[in-house]
Parts: structure tokens; sequence; C-alpha cells
């Protein structure tokens, strides 16, 4: 069954000044910049979750914090203003893994194979869904292939086509109900590809073909909501 909520939307990341010491001053989304070596403030998981394999926070993760949660010394986040730039309607996301045959003849005699995995998985697809035609993000999107020229009224400029990363989020669930769990995901991704149709007033259908850029902590993020957020 599917759960209510609003879900199906792309925002663009962007980061802030690091937050040092003190109490968090709103809830949202956060990275992690460095965590107290000894007696960090930051949540830490349960022991029947590390019993499961799980492990504590770290720098560079992206987390999902509450407003007055404190900061140990050590401990640094670097808040992450969320800009939405589409609604998805559709998205395909296709995972790899490596494997390695390392079969044995005894293997062989008894009639199956082994294997091993590698280190290494890609992830990969392709988003389709709706941007504004004068949003920024459309630009951003479209100077990946193409040169973009700005007349403001008062400047003119002209930026070059230029290949970047970019640094998502995705809701999966939104939801502001206590209670309820709300589903994120950190979709830090390269551009191979993109098309945009026409009509060019209005509503802009685009998709695009991404890669994920696995250095830049991508992954899943589910919290429970204790608050209405402000």
């Amino acid at each position: 069954m599917k759960p209510g909520g609003k879900d199906g939307k792309l925002y663009k990341v962007a980061e802030g000044v690091a937050i040092t010491s003190g109490a968090l001053p709103a809830s949202g989304f956060y990275k992690i910049k460095s965590v107290a070596s000894s007696d960090s403030s930051l949540p830490q998981p349960s022991s029947a979750a590390i019993a499961k394999g799980a492990r504590a926070i770290r720098a560079g993760d992206y987390v999902h914090l509450w407003k007055n949660q404190a900061l140990a010394a050590g401990d640094a986040v670097i808040p992450l203003t969320l800009t939405l730039i589409g609604f998805v309607k559709d998205v395909s996301n296709s995972k790899t893994g490596q494997t390695y045959d390392v079969s044995t003849q005894e293997n062989l005699d008894s009639g199956v194979r082994e294997y091993i995995t590698g280190a290494f998985t890609e992830s990969s697809g392709t988003i389709n869904g709706t941007v504004e035609t004068d949003s920024d993000a459309q630009r951003e999107l479209l100077n990946q292939f193409s040169s973009v020229a700005i007349d403001d009224g008062t400047n003119y400029a002209v930026f070059p086509a230029k290949q970047t990363k970019q640094d998502y989020m995705m809701s999966r669930r939104e939801t502001d109900t206590v209670g309820e769990t709300a589903v994120w995901e950190h979709f830090p991704v390269t551009v191979e590809s993109i098309q945009m149709d026409k009509p060019l007033d209005g509503e802009q259908n685009f998709n695009f073909n991404y890669k994920i850029d696995g250095g830049n902590h991508p992954g899943m993020i589910y919290y429970t909501v204790r608050e209405i957020s402000e």
C-alpha cells in the first residue's frame, strides 16, 4: 500500500556555513563535517542496530537532524539549503555489482560454481519530470551541454558549456505528520545526456540520464517526524 504524503520532488542542494558549537537553529538536512573523537553529542545507533551491522555517523554523511540538537567540541555540521527544481514523474534506477568466478575443480565436479563479490557497484538511470522554463535549475542543466547567455536587463553574460557534478535531494515521501516516516534520497549525480521537449512556455518536460556519484555519499535517509517543520 502506498502511504499518504507528498512525494516525487527533486531539490538542488547548496551548502551553508559550518556550525561548530551550540545547538542547531533549525531542523533539516545537514552534512557532517567532523565528529568529536570522544563524547560526540550527535545521535548514535542503538545496540540493536549495531548488532545488525550499523555504524555511527561520520564525516561526509548526509543526515536529517532536529532543531536544538547539541554539538560537542569537535562536532561540526554544514546546513543544507534545498531549492525545489522540479516535480519528478518517473525515476528508473539500475544497480550493478561485480562478481568473480573462483570455482575450483571440486566445485565443478559437484556441478556448481563459486563466486565472490567485487568491491564496486554502479548505479545509473533516467529522471523524467517537469521544471519551470525560467528557473535557474533548468539553465544549469542545459549548461551541461550548451552555452547559456543571460540578459538580465542590466548585464549580459555568456556561460560556456561545462559539465559539473550535480548534488540533489529527491523526496521519495515527504510528510510533516508527527509519527510518520519521511523518505528521502541523497542523489549526487553526473548528467550524461538531457532532453527537453516543447512547449517552451510554462511547465517544461525534461529527462536526463545520470550516473550516481559514489564518492559523494549517496543513499537513502529515513526519519520519523518528531515535530511539525517551521
